[in-house]
C-alpha cells in the first residue's frame, strides 16, 4: 500500500471492518482525495486476511460477471467475499442495490466514491447501510510529512506556505512538490528545501484543467467566472455576469460542486484551495481575463435600475409597483452602496469597501441606509486593524435620530469595543455604565459588549473572579439580529481565560462550536478569529501539532481576506510552537512580523503574548542573560507582568530560573512577589496559586515545596519545567536516581508535546542523572524503547511490525526518530546503546517507583 498521510483515524475504521465479515463501508471524499489510496490499502490487507476478494469499478458494477460469480459461490465454498468497488459513484443506480444483492452474512462491501456526485438519496442509503467515513483536507501536520518525504528534506517556511494552497488535498501536494522539482525550482540546502518563484508549476495547473473540461460548458463557465470574481464568491453575482437568473445555474453549480473544487461556506461558495482557484484563473487567456475583471468591476458599482438585481431576479415589476414612491432613487442607491461595501468586503477588498463607503455616504444616502453603511464601515475598519476610526463612524450612528433600536444597540456594542482597542482602561467606564444604568436584555448587543469588555478589564486588573463572571454571562446571552463579526470577541476573549486558567476542554468547545453571524460584510471574520484564538486553547495544551495546523489556517485566512487585527495574534502562536519545536529562525521570523505590525498600528488585541513569546525568543538566541535584559523592562512595568504571569501559568517560575542562571537574584524576588501578590488577591484560582507556589519553590531551593506543586500545574509546559527544575534541584542535593526520574518525566511530558526544541535543550543538560547517554535512552517513548529493543536484538523492520502489530511504514517511521533522538545513524549503534542502557533504565524506573513513595509519605 502506497503511504498514507494524515489518515491514520479513517485506516483503523478500515482494518476494524475487515476484522468481521459482513456489513458496508463506505469512503467518500471529493477527488484526488486518497479514498482510492484507502481502498487499495484494503484490498491488500483482505487478501491477507483470507478474503476472497472482487475489485470492480463503479461504471461496470451492474454488469459485473465477477461480483455475480462471487455471490453464487460464497455459500459453498464458505470464504468471506470482499466486493470492492471504485468510483461507486459513476453508477449511482447499481450502487443502491448492492446491498441488497450482497447481503450474505460473508460479503463484505467497501466503496470508494464522491457523495456529491452520487447524490443524496445515495448518501442517506449508504449511512442507513453501514458506516460512511468521509474524508476532509490533511492537516498541516500531514502534508509536512508527505512533503519531507517526497523530497527527504525538511520544507522551508516558504515551502509549507506554499504547500499549504494546496488546502489539504494530497494530489495537489504531490503534483505540486513534482512539477516544483521537474521545472528545477526547488532549493535544498542544508537538509531544508526552499522554493524558487511563487508561480504555480505547469503540473498542478494540468490537474485542474482536466477537470474543468470534463465538465460541460455551462458550468466550466460558471466556474471561470466566479474565479474572476474571487477566491470567496456570491453565487447571485455569477449569475449577473453571465446575465442568467440564479434558477437557471442551479444544474451547473451542482455539477461544479459535485467536481469538489468549489465548496458551500454558509451563504457563499468558495474555491477549496488557493491552488486550484489560481489555475482556473490561469487556464483563461489573459485577455479573457482582463475582460472578465471589468465586467466584475462594472457590476459591483453599477445601480439596480439596470434591470437585474443583485440575486438576478428582474426588477421591472418591483419598480412599476413602486412608482411614485417618494424617494425611491435615493432609496435603491443606499441599497445598492450597502450591497456594493458588503460584496468587496467579503472577497477581501476591504481597502475597495472602505472607500466605495466613504464615497457613498458623502455623495448622501437615506437616513436608514446611512446608519447601516456606518456600522458595516466600522467593521471593516476594525478587521483592518483600525479601532479609533471604526469609533468614530459608530459616533454617526449613535447622534442620528430615528435609527432603529437593533442598529443602535449594535452601534454601541461596536463603539465600546472599539474604544477598548483604542484606548484599552478608557472604555471601561463606559461599559459599566452601560451595565448599571438600565435593565438588561439578555439579546441586546451592546450589554453583551459591555460585558466582555468589562470582564477583559477586570481580568487584566488582576481581578480574576470578576473578569470570569462577566465573562461567562457575556456568552450566555444570545445575540440579537442583526450581528457583526466582532461580535466573536465575547467567546475568543472568554475562551483565552479559561485556557489561562488550565479549563482546555470547555475553551477549546467554545471557539470550536461557536454561533456563526450574519454579517455578509467581513464572512471570515468570526470563525477565523474563533480558529487563532483555538490555536491558544491548542498551545495551551500541549497539543503543539494541531495547534500549528490551526494557526497556519487562520493566519493564512486573516492574510487571505485582509484581517490585520487577527494576524499579530497568530504570529504569537506560530512563534510559539516553532521555538517549542527548536526552529529558532522561524520564529524569530513571526516575531519580526508581528513586531511590524504593532509599530504600524495594525495590531490592537490586548495580549501579553507579544511579552512573553519576545522573552522565549531572547532565550533561544542569548541565553539567560538576555531574558533579565528584557525581563527587567517588562517586570518594571507592573501591567505588562501581570499580563503575562495570568495567561502564561509556567511564566513565573521560568523567568525565576532565568534570573538566578544569569545571578539577578533582585528580579528572580521582584518576579516572585508579583507572582504571589496574583495569587493572594485571588484565592481558589489554583493556577495562579500554584505558579506562586512553584516560583517561590525554586527560589527558595525547596525540594518538598516543589515536589507538592509539581504534580498540580494543568499546563504541560509548566509540568514539564517544574520536573526540570526539581530535577536539578535533586542533583544539587545529590539525589541522582531521584534528578534522573524528574528529567525522564519532563522529557516524556515535551514529548507528548512534540516540543523537539525543549527536548533537545533538555538532552543538553549535564550531569543529568548518569551521563547524556542515560538521559537520550530516556527521551524514548514506551513505543519507541520497545521497536529499539527489538531492532537491537537483530530483527528486520518487517519481523518488528509483526512483533508489534504496526505496519513496518510506521516502523520505519519511528526508528527515525529514535536515531534522532539518539544522535546515531546505524542498527549497529542502535544494537549497543539498547544493550548497555536497557540495565540503567531499569534503575531509573526503579527510582520512579522510589520518588513516588517518598513523596506520599
Amino acid at each position: 500500500m502506497s503511504k498514507l498521510y494524515g489518515r491514520d483515524r479513517e485506516w483503523a475504521s478500515v482494518l476494524r471492518f475487515l476484522s468481521a465479515p459482513g456489513g458496508l463501508l463506505a469512503i467518500d471524499g471529493p477527488p484526488c482525495s486518497g479514498k482510492t489510496s484507502l481502498l487499495r490499502g484494503a484490498v491488500t490487507a483482505a487478501h491477507d486476511r483470507g478474503y476472497s476478494v472482487v475489485p470492480v469499478s463503479g461504471r461496470r458494477l451492474a454488469a459485473s460477471v465477477d461480483v455475480i460469480e462471487a455471490l453464487d459461490r460464497v455459500e459453498i465454498d464458505r470464504v468471506p467475499v470482499l466486493i470492492a468497488v471504485d468510483q461507486a459513484h459513476e453508477d449511482p443506480a447499481a450502487l443502491l442495490e448492492l446491498p441488497a444483492r450482497a447481503g450474505h452474512p460473508l460479503v463484505s462491501v467497501l466503496v470508494a466514491l464522491c457523495g456529491e456526485s452520487a447524490g443524496a438519496d445515495v448518501r442517506e442509503a449508504l449511512s442507513g447501510h453501514g458506516e460512511v467515513l468521509r474524508l476532509g483536507p490533511l492537516d498541516d501536520d500531514a502534508v509536512e510529512r508527505m512533503v519531507t518525504d517526497l523530497l527527504d528534506a525538511t520544507p522551508h517556511p516558504d515551502l509549507a506556505t506554499f504547500t499549504a494552497g494546496a488546502g489539504g488535498n494530497p494530489r495537489l501536494v504531490a503534483e505540486l512538490i513534482a512539477g516544483l522539482r521537474e521545472e528545477g525550482r526547488l532549493d535544498v540546502v542544508g537538509g531544508v528545501a526552499r522554493p524558487r518563484g511563487g508561480w504555480l508549476p505547469r503540473r498542478v495547473g494540468a490537474v485542474v484543467r482536466r477537470q474543468v473540461d470534463a465538465m460541460s460548458a455551462k458550468a466550466t463557465q460558471v466556474l471561470r467566472v466566479a474565479a474572476v470574481i474571487g477566491r470567496s464568491f456570491l453565487l447571485q453575482d455569477v449569475a449577473a455576469m453571465m446575465n442568467e437568473t440564479t434558477g437557471a445555474l442551479l444544474l451547473a453549480v451542482d455539477e461544479v460542486l459535485a467536481s469538489g473544487l468549489v465548496v458551500c461556506v454558509d451563504e457563499r461558495l468558495e474555491f477549496g484551495s488557493d491552488l486550484v482557484w489560481r489555475a482556473v484563473v490561469d487556464s483563461m487567456p489573459g485577455s479573457v481575463r482582463h475582460a472578465l475583471r471589468h465586467d466584475a468591476e462594472v457590476l459591483r458599482t453599477r445601480p439596480v435600475a439596470d434591470g437585474v438585481d443583485e440575486v438576478g431576479v428582474d426588477q421591472a415589476g418591483a419598480d412599476e409597483a413602486a412608482e411614485g414612491a417618494v424617494g425611491e432613487g435615493d432609496a435603491s442607491k443606499g441599497a445598492v452602496a450597502v450591497s456594493g461595501v458588503r460584496s468587496l468586503a467579503a472577497n477581501g477588498r476591504l481597502g475597495a469597501a472602505i472607500a466605495l463607503a466613504r464615497e457613498s455616504l458623502a455623495g448622501g444616502v437615506p437616513a436608514g441606509a446611512a446608519a447601516e453603511l456606518h456600522v458595516v464601515l466600522a467593521g471593516i475598519l476594525l478587521a483592518d486593524g483600525r479601532p479609533a476610526d471604526a469609533a468614530s463612524e459608530l459616533e454617526h450612528v449613535l447622534a442620528t435620530s430615528g435609527v432603529p433600536a437593533p442598529w443602535r444597540r449594535l452601534a454601541q456594542a461596536g463603539r465600546l469595543l472599539s474604544l477598548y482597542f483604542a484606548t484599552g482602561s478608557r472604555a471601561g467606564a463606559h461599559a459599566l455604565s452601560v451595565l448599571t444604568t438600565r435593565d438588561r436584555e439578555p439579546g441586546d448587543a451592546d450589554v453583551v459588549m459591555a460585558a466582555t469588555v468589562h470582564s477583559c478589564l477586570e481580568w487584566n486588573a488582576g481581578r480574576l473572579a470578576e473578569g470570569m463572571y462577566w465573562g461567562r454571562e457575556s456568552t450566555r446571552w444570545e445575540l440579537d439580529r442583526p450581528t457583526s463579526w466582532w461580535q466573536s470577541q465575547s467567546a475568543v476573549s472568554f475562551a483565552l481565560k479559561l485556557s489561562a486558567l488550565g479549563e482546555f476542554e470547555q475553551a477549546e468547545r467554545l471557539v470550536r462550536d461557536g454561533v456563526a453571524c450574519d454579517d455578509e460584510a467581513v464572512t471570515a471574520g468570526s470563525p477565523t478569529a474563533r480558529t487563532i484564538a483555538r490555536a491558544r486553547v491548542l498551545v495551551q495544551a500541549g497539543k503543539l501539532a494541531q495547534a500549528l495546523a490551526t494557526a497556519r489556517r487562520g493566519a493564512s485566512t486573516a492574510r487571505d481576506r485582509g484581517l490585520r487585527i487577527l494576524v499579530p495574534l497568530a504570529s504569537t502562536v506560530l512563534a510559539t510552537v516553532a521555538l517549542h519545536r527548536g526552529e529558532i529562525a522561524a520564529a524569530a521570523e513571526h516575531v519580526r512580523r508581528y513586531r511590524a505590525d504593532l509599530a504600524a498600528g495594525e495590531a490592537v488585541l490586548h495580549s501579553g503574548q507579544y511579552d512573553w513569546v519576545e522573552l522565549l525568543l531572547a532565550h533561544a538566541q542569548g541565553g539567560a542573560q538576555r531574558v533579565v535584559e528584557l525581563a527587567r523592562e517588562r517586570v518594571a512595568d507592573p501591567g505588562v507582568a501581570r499580563r503575562m504571569l495570568i495567561e502564561e501559568p509556567g511564566a513565573a517560575s521560568w523567568l525565576v530560573r532565568q534570573a538566578l542562571v544569569a545571578g539577578d537574584g533582585g528580579l528572580a524576588g521582584e518576579v516572585v512577589g508579583a507572582a504571589e501578590t496574583l495569587a493572594a488577591d485571588n484565592p481558589g484560582f489554583e493556577a495562579v496559586s500554584v505558579a506562586a507556589g512553584h516560583a517561590r519553590a525554586l527560589f527558595e531551593r525547596d525540594v518538598e515545596r516543589l515536589q507538592a506543586v509539581a504534580g498540580r500545574h494543568r499546563h504541560p509546559w509548566a509540568q514539564a519545567n517544574a520536573n526540570e527544575d526539581l530535577a536539578g534541584l535533586l542533583r544539587e542535593a545529590g539525589e541522582a536516581g531521584r534528578a534522573s526520574a524528574h528529567t525522564t518525566e519532563a522529557s516524556r511530558i515535551f514529548e507528548r508535546m512534540g516540543a523537539e526544541g525543549e527536548l533537545a535543550r533538555l538532552r543538553g543538560v549535564g550531569g543529568v542523572g548518569g551521563g547524556a547517554g542515560e538521559v537520550e535512552w530516556g527521551l524514548l517513548s514506551e513505543a519507541e524503547r520497545d521497536i529499539a529493543r527489538l531492532v537491537g536484538a537483530g530483527l528486520t523492520n518487517r519481523q518488528v511490525a509483526r512483533q508489534l502489530f504496526l505496519s513496518p511504514h510506521t516502523v520505519n517511521y519511528h526508528l527515525r526518530g529514535i536515531f534522532k533522538k539518539l544522535g546515531i545513524s546505524s542498527r549497529v549503534e542502535l544494537a549497543r546503546f539498547a544493550h548497555e542502557h536497557e540495565h540503567e533504565h531499569e534503575q531509573e524506573v526503579a527510582g520512579v517507583a522510589e520518588a513516588a513513595g517518598t513523596s506520599s509519605v
